[in-house]
């Protein structure tokens, strides 16, 4: 049987060792540029790679499988997907540099994300902002932290005192006269950060009240809803294709007082824009 409080224990140790390989070679990309950590684009222009993501999750994984031989990975990076026993009911799903536009611009709103699910339930996560020296971690049924600090969300008067952060480019649609909109609900603000991390900790810190994606994976988003959830919030995430579990996700995490509103943005009206 599995301690999550040890299994949380290795994820942070593979999160941290993550984030020191990582600021390492965003100092090699500053000194060097692009060709200096082989940067490229995956599936447009939106998505890069970089050797800085791959190393990070070799990193990872290598940390976890010492722990844990026997469970299964699901990794941003690809070449995951066969490790660990097919009937393992543990997964690991892993996000190694999220954020990887900011970091190859030399921004420092970038880290790591770390969930493990049981049998398809979210059961822990971590995720680390390596330049900033936070940590965020929960176990189901335990609260979520930031540094070991509970974390405790804002009393969200409704949808017009909320503030929400989403992904916005990648949900941008081009109009006939060549211009971009993006569907938004009626609320108080919205913001785009670039990072899951940084989007669901703004929640977890009491500033932002909820967070919405669509297109988004589920390395992103597994940890950050958890950690609402344990927080005192809810959330809701389904596969846009059901069985892939690469493909994009409807996602909405938010204060409990206006879940409600959000859930229905997200899986009603947001749907019916795409469609």
């Amino acid at each position: 049987m599995m301690h999550c409080k040890r299994a949380l224990e290795v994820a942070t140790k593979a999160a941290n060792a993550a984030g020191a390989l990582l600021e390492h070679k965003q100092s090699a990309l500053l000194a060097g540029g692009y060709d200096a950590i082989g940067v490229g684009t995956k599936s447009g222009p939106h998505d890069y790679a970089s050797s800085a993501d791959r190393e990070a999750q070799e990193a990872i994984v290598a940390i976890i499988q010492k722990e844990f031989p026997d469970h299964r990975f699901l990794g941003e990076e690809g070449d995951t997907d066969h490790l660990g026993d097919p009937s393992c009911p543990y997964r690991w799903i892993i996000d190694p540099l999220d954020g990887t536009t900011n970091f190859i611009h030399g921004k420092p709103n970038y880290g790591t994300i770390i969930a493990l699910e049981k049998s398809g339930e979210t059961i822990l996560g971590v995720m680390t902002r390596p330049r900033f020296g936070e940590t965020y971690t929960a176990i189901r049924g335990e609260g979520a932290y930031l540094n070991g600090t509970r974390c405790q969300l804002r009393k969200t008067l409704g949808m017009d005192d909320a503030i929400f952060s989403c992904n916005i480019a990648h949900r941008a649609v081009k109009n006939p006269d060549g211009t971009l909109s993006v569907p938004i609900p009626s609320c108080a603000s919205i913001e785009n950060y670039g990072n899951a991390i940084e989007e669901f900790a703004v929640v977890l810190k009491g500033w932002n009240d909820g967070v919405f994606f669509s297109g988004p994976k589920l390395w992103d988003t597994a940890a950050g809803c958890l950690m609402i959830e344990e927080a005192g919030g809810r959330s809701r995430t389904e596969l846009k294709e059901k069985g892939n579990d690469r493909s994009g996700v409807l996602c909405a995490a938010s204060t409990k007082e206006i879940f409600a509103d959000v859930e229905r943005f997200v899986f009603e009206e947001l749907t019916m824009k795409n469609e």
